[in-house]
């Protein structure tokens, strides 16, 4: 099976609610969802004597971010406006070729503030309400034209 070489860019990622989503795609240097796989031992019984472990996924939107706390409007301060908010979000890691993932993230506020004089880069990470929805372009495409034969 040959290489693939998955590379970020240029892509999107939007908060809010469809209609109102603000696009803060500028502001984002990284982007990964994140799992977190919790695990612990399951309990025997006489049935089961060794049971499977009993593991949970949760998951978070990670945001590395160039600082912007200058604009009312930016992506510091609508975490800051909307902190334990939860929201929609929509992030396509590259518009051209990639998938789309989409889910409900709470917002938590990000550091503000870092060296002087250079560019202040900041990470944040935005837990998950569930788990995100993948969206493949080849599986979507797929879908419309299976819609479109149907019609």
């Amino acid at each position: 099976m040959p290489v693939t070489d998955s590379r970020l860019g240029p892509g999107t990622l939007k908060l809010g609610p469809t209609a109102t989503s603000v696009d803060f795609s500028s502001q984002a240097s990284a982007v990964r969802l994140t799992p977190s796989v919790n695990s612990e031992d399951g309990t025997p019984t006489l049935e089961v004597p060794e049971p499977a472990p009993l593991a949970t996924i949760a998951w978070a939107l990670n945001v590395d971010a160039i600082q912007d706390f200058d604009d009312p409007t930016g992506f510091v301060n609508y975490l800051m406006d909307n902190a334990l908010a939860e929201q929609p979000f929509e992030w396509v890691p590259a518009t051209a070729t990639g998938p789309t993932y989409t889910g409900t993230v709470q917002l938590v506020p990000i550091e503000v503030g870092g060296d002087v004089a250079v560019q202040v880069v900041t990470s944040v990470e935005l837990p998950l309400i569930g788990a995100p929805t993948r969206v493949d372009p080849a599986s979507s495409a797929a879908r419309s034209a299976r819609a479109k034969a149907a019609a």
